[in-house]
């Protein structure tokens, strides 16, 4: 089920003109309607703004989160020096036996046949070699910058909620709430966020768990998950 909007247009016997935007539910199956209430958009206006801010990060728990992203990052780039520097000695040494086995060639040491045979294996092994770093690069950066945008994003909820920018309200309201948002008695009710595969929740509906959670436990303990808030590399 879903939620439609409808332009409507009210004329009084004194010649006045009202605009007016309803919404009203509806279903996939389109020979079944909706039996809800139509309701005003600025009701709904306002009704998703106030639960735009259930889900919206405080300033404080932004810095903390940016640090934590910091950190992370110097860490991992520590972790993974070692590999890194270890994959580009073993690419160094496979371009110094290319080296030789050309030299062997240009001194008739050995066939061309021989020659294009182990050249094509050596340029394997130091492409796979490269494209490995390349990929372990972007596993262990690549969600950096996704990761600050979302916090930015969930940041700036409480801005988005108290503005009249409707247009801005419907992209945040899809990103945090998908389809998840039903009419019922010209109410919105939230059902249950989460990814439509049964995969873990959405980084909104973790957000707005804890937010549930403030005055409960400590805020040192609703931000770090036990296993955090970034993706694990590969092994």
């Amino acid at each position: 089920m879903g939620i439609t909007g409808e332009y409507k247009v009210k004329r009084q016997k004194n010649g006045n003109i009202h605009d007016y935007i309803y919404y009203h539910c509806t279903r996939k199956n389109k020979a079944i309607k909706c039996s809800e209430p139509f309701i005003r958009q600025e009701s709904l206006d306002e009704q998703v703004s106030f639960l735009l801010q259930k889900f919206s990060l405080s300033e404080d728990w932004a810095k903390q989160l940016l640090a934590m992203l910091e950190k992370d990052k110097s860490d991992n780039a520590q972790s993974s020096a070692a590999f890194v520097q270890e994959t580009r000695n073993t690419i160094e040494t496979i371009k110094t036996k290319l080296q030789r086995l050309l030299d062997s060639y240009l001194e008739q040491d050995i066939e061309r046949e021989t020659y294009l045979e182990k050249k094509a294996k050596f340029m394997g092994e130091k492409k796979s070699l490269e494209e490995k770093i390349i990929h372990f690069e972007q596993k262990r950066t690549g969600w950096l910058e996704p990761m600050k945008d979302w916090i930015k994003e969930a940041e700036n909820l409480p801005k988005i909620a108290r503005e009249n920018n409707l247009f801005a309200k419907k992209v945040i309201a899809k990103k945090v709430f998908g389809s998840n948002l039903r009419l019922a008695a010209r109410k919105v009710v939230l059902v249950e966020l989460k990814n439509g595969d049964n995969s873990p929740q959405t980084p909104w509906a973790a957000l707005g768990a804890a937010r549930e959670k403030i005055g409960k436990i400590l805020d040192c303990r609703i931000l770090v998950a036990p296993r955090g808030i970034e993706p694990r590399l590969p092994g």
